[in-house]
């Protein structure tokens, strides 16, 4: 038996506008620590908002949800951006960096957020994960000199500069080119086997999820398929 990183257990979701509607419904759920998962499903089967509780980024549901051993239900907001600062590293469909920064400077602002470490280690580390990923040699462009690849690489440096637990990704390749969207994969898949990073990835890529170490499977609010 793995160490369990994240567990959800009967988590119920509504949606309330303009009718109730059930969206999440008696789900239950673990992750091992170094496990490469992906959930997968139609468009509206509720991977997305399940995701979105995952990483506790919504807080309206039922059930519970432990993160790292920790129970999340009941935590106010400061406690709750804590954990997701330190806990969890986010990879988007779209990178969200800032045009303006240098690729390190992206890199460094969850690190500097959590305060954790002085600024010098902190860009210590940034320049870590970057070298970590083969774009150590960008880290002085501004982030609007990249290509999309290079892009959503520096995303993924910035989502483990915190060394979170878990890595929670939502469609992260789905605004990729094949080539690009494969050289993520294989980031992911070094991650997972060589430094036992946990990862947990929404995606409608049916060939991407097959290659992954387990597939979720959801329908209509539930998971057919763990």
């Amino acid at each position: 038996m793995g160490e369990i990183i994240l567990e959800a257990r009967n988590v119920n979701k509504y949606f309330h506008d303009p009718v109730e509607v059930k969206v999440l419904d008696g789900i239950g759920l673990s992750v091992n620590k170094g496990e490469f998962a992906t959930i997968t499903g139609k468009s509206g089967c509720g991977k997305s908002t399940l995701l979105y509780i995952l990483s506790t980024m919504d807080t309206d549901y039922e059930g519970e949800l432990n993160i790292d051993g920790e129970q999340m239900k009941g935590k106010n907001e400061a406690a709750l951006a804590r954990v997701r600062s330190g806990k969890i590293g986010f990879v988007f469909q779209f990178h969200y960096l800032l045009n303006e920064f240098s690729v390190l400077q992206n890199v460094m602002l969850p690190g500097l957020k959590l305060n954790r470490f002085p600024p010098a280690e902190v860009e210590q580390r940034a320049m870590a994960k970057l070298d970590q990923l083969g774009i150590g040699p960008l880290a002085k462009r501004k982030a609007y000199q990249l290509s999309g690849g290079e892009k959503q690489r520096v995303a993924i440096a910035r989502a483990l500069i915190n060394d979170p637990c878990i890595i929670m990704g939502d469609e992260p390749t789905g605004n990729l080119d094949k080539k690009n969207g494969e050289l993520v994969f294989e980031i992911f898949r070094r991650l997972a086997e060589e430094y036992r990073q946990t990862l947990l990835i929404v995606t409608h890529d049916q060939e991407f999820a097959s290659r992954t170490d387990r597939v979720i499977r959801m329908e209509d609010g539930k998971i057919v398929q763990s």
